[in-house]
């Protein structure tokens, strides 16, 4: 952004005077001769000297008064790429808090499903205790105890797997927001967002189709200055000149100004290629833009069917949950009567774990997906408190 703002202070600097200072010192050597033609003279000739010096010094400023329109479509040229920058820079900011929100409800995924396997472990780990008293009582084989010990190994190893995952999210969520690499995050919860309808969809927000509105306006301004060489350029111009010839003459305060018309004919015939240069640019612009356009609407489309289905499958998750925990209280009720085996409670144990993380996943989701949507359709960081 700087740079583009610099520029635009480099053209609008061309609107001012260009003045110069210079001065020169001339050794003539004594075949130099002079001959000075004065009117009072008469025709008979002039008088002959040898100089041996000259010292030259001047002064001069000019100011371009037209120019084509160049500098002006030069100026609005750059101040459109400042524009360009700060669409850049807010895409940016964009998609660091599009990763940041990813990374967001990884944590809390990953931390609500360590909650419940921590939950589901306690429960393991009791009945592995009551296995072994009604093994030590007789009551069950010793084989059953060792599947109750297996299914709790295997639940302490899926909260070591988690625990890691856990601490690599919550190390690159870090790493994105420039926090203390070794800070803990914890989410407690996740803000509930109102739902979506496919009827919202509008790609006019989006930054790069907005980037293409303003390259469009560049490419506008680049035919114009290409254009500017079929005109003429005028300045005006002003100076002062002082001279020294030894044994010849001095000049001092010798100022002037004037106006200077400058027009470059073979430019009638050469600048033709450049105006058409400009010209295609901007139309691959725009065919870019079209493309563009069709990539968000595919973009717009699959998120809002992502989220559709993300809601779909949170509702099954839901109802999942509630049989889950309805068939292991009744196996759960067979086993202590002696009607199920160890190995229907055991598998109804699992279900309920795995139907309880799906739904800690299920809901988060649902939510992301309307971020992800509004992610596509260019109004994340409207939404975002």
């Amino acid at each position: 952004k700087n740079t583009s703002e610099y520029k635009v202070q480099s053209a609008k600097n061309n609107r001012l005077p260009d003045i110069s200072l210079s001065g020169q010192y001339m050794h003539l050597f004594t075949t130099t001769n002079v001959d000075i033609k004065l009117p009072m003279q008469s025709s008979g000739g002039g008088m002959g000297v040898e100089p041996s010096q000259l010292l030259l010094g001047q002064a001069s400023a000019s100011v371009p008064v037209f120019a084509g329109f160049k500098i002006k479509n030069a100026i609005k040229s750059n101040e459109l790429m400042v524009d360009l920058s700060n669409l850049q820079i807010e895409a940016t900011k964009e998609n660091v808090v599009w990763q940041a929100i990813n990374l967001y409800f990884g944590l809390y995924k990953t931390q609500r499903s360590i909650d419940v396997l921590n939950e589901n472990l306690v429960r393991a780990n009791q009945r592995v205790k009551d296995f072994q008293n009604f093994l030590d009582n007789g009551i069950i084989a010793r084989n059953d105890l060792l599947r109750a010990k297996l299914q709790a190994s295997n639940v302490q190893v899926a909260i070591d797997e988690a625990e890691t995952q856990y601490k690599n999210i919550n190390y690159r969520l870090n790493l994105l927001t420039g926090q203390d690499e070794s800070k803990i995050v914890h989410v407690d919860n996740v803000e509930t967002l109102k739902t979506i309808n496919q009827n919202s969809q509008d790609y006019v927000n989006r930054t790069d189709i907005k980037s293409y509105d303003v390259k469009n306006q560049i490419a506008d301004s680049q035919i114009k200055i290409a254009k500017a060489a079929y005109y003429p350029q005028l300045a005006v111009s002003a100076g002062y000149i002082a001279m020294d010839i030894d044994k010849v003459a001095s000049v001092t305060n010798a100022t002037n100004v004037g106006v200077g018309l400058k027009y470059d004919l073979s430019s009638l015939y050469k600048n033709k290629a450049e105006v058409e240069i400009a010209k295609a640019q901007k139309l691959e612009n725009e065919m870019q833009k079209e493309t563009t356009i069709d990539k968000a609407k595919v973009e717009m489309n699959e998120a809002f069917q992502k989220y559709d289905l993300a809601k779909k499958k949170n509702n099954v998750y839901k109802e999942a949950v509630e049989q889950a925990n309805e068939n292991y209280r009744i196996v759960k009720d067979k086993n202590d009567n002696g009607l199920a085996d160890t190995d229907d409670l055991l598998e109804a144990d699992v279900q309920q774990l795995q139907a309880k993380i799906n739904q800690v996943v299920g809901d988060a989701d649902e939510q992301l997906a309307i971020y992800e949507y509004y992610y596509t359709t260019g109004i994340l960081l409207e939404n975002v408190q």
